[in-house]
C-alpha cells in the first residue's frame, strides 16, 4: 500500500517526525448509543452533560483529545460500498461534537478546533474515481473525509488516490504507479516545506 513508503518516506525526510499508528479494527472504541446521543443533545445546547452520562462524555472528550494532541494525520482508508469502513465512521462519531473537535459561535457559525493542523488521506478503491466523472458521485469516502476535516478546522489537506484496485494486472500496477509518483511528490512538498521554517 502507498501509505507506508509515503510515511517511510516522511520519517527519513524528517528524522525528528513522531508517529502513532492507530488501527481502528484493534481500538477500544466505546459505543456511541442512547446515553451519548443524549447527552449531545444538551451539548448541542449549551449545556452540560447530565451527572448519568458524564462518564461516557469523559471517555469520548478524551478520545477528542488525543485526536487533537497530533500535529497531523496520515490516514490509510479503503473505500467499502462508495464510503468508509464502519469502524472509521464509528471513530468519526465519537470525536466530533461541539466543544470537542468544534464550537457554535454565537451567531450559530462553527469553528473547527483542528486548525494549524496537516492531513493526509490515502484513499483506495477498486473504481477508478478521480478518473472518469460519471461515477465520481458515488465517492462518499474521499468527499466525506474532506468534508468532515474541513469542518473541524482542517485547512492543509493532501488526498492521493489508489484508484481502481481491481481489474487486469496492468490497471492495477498503472494505478499503483501513479500513486506513489505522487506520493514521492507529496514527500518532497513537505519536505520543503518544514525545511523553510
Amino acid at each position: 500500500m502507498i501509505s507506508a513508503p509515503l510515511l517511510a518516506g516522511l520519517q527519513a525526510a524528517m528524522p525528528a517526525l513522531s508517529v502513532e499508528t492507530i488501527d481502528l479494527f484493534e481500538a477500544d472504541l466505546p459505543p456511541f448509543d442512547h446515553d451519548a446521543i443524549e447527552g449531545r443533545y444538551g451539548l448541542l445546547a449549551g449545556a452540560p452533560v447530565p451527572a448519568d452520562q458524564a462518564a461516557a462524555w469523559q471517555r469520548l472528550r478524551a478520545i477528542a483529545d488525543h485526536f487533537l494532541s497530533f500535529d497531523g494525520w496520515l490516514m490509510s482508508v479503503p473505500m467499502w460500498n462508495f464510503g468508509l469502513p464502519y469502524r472509521l465512521k464509528h471513530y468519526i462519531d465519537l470525536i466530533t461534537h461541539p466543544g470537542m473537535t468544534f464550537r457554535n459561535d454565537a451567531d450559530g457559525g462553527v469553528e473547527g478546533l483542528a486548525a494549524g493542523r496537516t492531513a493526509i488521506i490515502v484513499a483506495a478503491s477498486a473504481m477508478p474515481f478521480g478518473a472518469m466523472p460519471a461515477i465520481d458521485g458515488l465517492d462518499f469516502q474521499l468527499a466525506y473525509l474532506k468534508a468532515w476535516l474541513g469542518f473541524i478546522g482542517v485547512t492543509d489537506i493532501h488526498a492521493l488516490r489508489v484508484a481502481g484496485t481491481f481489474g487486469p494486472a496492468r490497471v492495477i500496477e498503472a494505478a499503483m504507479a501513479k500513486a506513489a509518483g505522487e506520493a514521492d511528490a507529496l514527500v518532497a512538498q513537505l519536505t520543503a516545506r518544514a525545511a523553510a521554517v
